[in-house]
């Protein structure tokens, strides 16, 4: 994909969901009113009944030592993937989940929605094969934290520097569980080995630089950073999607393949559209306009007043209105 192709990611804007206005939430917040639609319910039971079967997967594979049923674990992703609309829809939906808990295995379902999205998002004429791999190295990245200590993963403090190289473990344990299965493609242990690894070469195992990354671990890279960054976590609350989309905007150009980010960016920010936010000013206000060249400073309309926040930067989002 060239730079051209980005420039029309950047200005592309798809049609939003049909939610309930403003008006008729009685007082709810915009994802409260979500959460109360017949789709996210589908959607929610769906993505519930695969996280079960994940759960399954996971311990036959990493307990038992037996073979992955690819077809199957692609399969059960894509039925959550059909109860969406498009890509922007899955993100929304993904924001009305926030509330669970962000266990190893929901995050790793959120990582493969979120790397299908982005393999549709800069690859459009993907083929099937290609698509289902990427989706199910999105789905095993983290298979090998199976293998790494509980009371580390779970830690409410801050890790020591011998924890943190326990965690880093898992890229390992990963590819050694994933390389030698039969019929597996071998581009889904490459990410479960290299999707910490960051196009600047600050990231590990390797420290493996922007030429040296394939693109299924730059996509999972951006899914994984995302997703880990926007939920909940035992040692800390989730990071605000629009502070998220700010560190992109300034550190991420460097770490990851741009590429690959700016499309998936453009999309994910147009989610937290008609989203209800505080602001730093201890007001409530509604998202109505994304800036493009500033994807972290939309437009926030607070009852007559509307907030530039890419003008205005004296006032900022301070958090969602979940």
């Amino acid at each position: 994909m060239g730079k051209s192709q980005v420039g029309i990611y950047r200005m592309a804007v798809l049609p939003l969901p049909s939610y309930p206005e403003e008006g008729e939430m009685g007082g709810e917040s915009y994802y409260d009113a979500v959460r109360q639609t017949q789709e996210f319910q589908k959607f929610n039971s769906i993505f519930l009944k695969t996280i079960d079967h994940m759960k399954e997967l996971f311990n036959r594979v990493v307990m038992q030592n037996e073979e992955i049923d690819s077809d199957k674990a692609v399969k059960d992703v894509e039925n959550v993937v059909s109860q969406s609309r498009n890509s922007l829809h899955i993100l929304d939906m993904l924001q009305c989940m926030r509330r669970y808990d962000d266990e190893t295995y929901v995050h790793s379902l959120n990582v493969a929605l979120l790397s299908n999205v982005i393999g549709k998002l800069v690859f459009p004429s993907v083929s099937k094969e290609d698509l289902d791999s990427l989706t199910l190295s999105g789905l095993l990245h983290d298979i090998g934290k199976m293998l790494v200590p509980d009371e580390v993963l779970r830690k409410k403090d801050h890790l020591t520097i011998s924890e943190f190289n326990v965690v880093k473990t898992h890229v390992l344990h990963g590819s050694n569980i994933l390389a030698g299965m039969k019929g597996l493609d071998p581009r889904v242990a490459e990410v479960a080995m290299r999707h910490h690894e960051r196009c600047d070469g600050s990231g590990y195992p390797g420290g493996w630089h922007r030429e040296q990354i394939t693109p299924f671990a730059k996509i999972v890279a951006i899914a994984d950073t995302y997703d880990a960054m926007t939920s909940d976590r035992v040692y800390r609350k989730a990071i605000c999607p629009f502070d998220v989309i700010h560190m992109f905007e300034r550190e991420g150009l460097v770490k990851f393949e741009v590429e690959y980010l700016l499309p998936f960016l453009t999309t994910a920010v147009q989610a937290y559209m008609n989203a209800e936010v505080y602001l730093t000013t201890n007001e409530i206000g509604k998202v109505v306009m994304v800036n493009a060249d500033e994807l972290s400073k939309p437009i926030v309309k607070v009852g007559d007043t509307y907030y530039n926040l890419a003008k205005d930067h004296s006032i900022s989002i301070d958090r969602m209105v979940d």
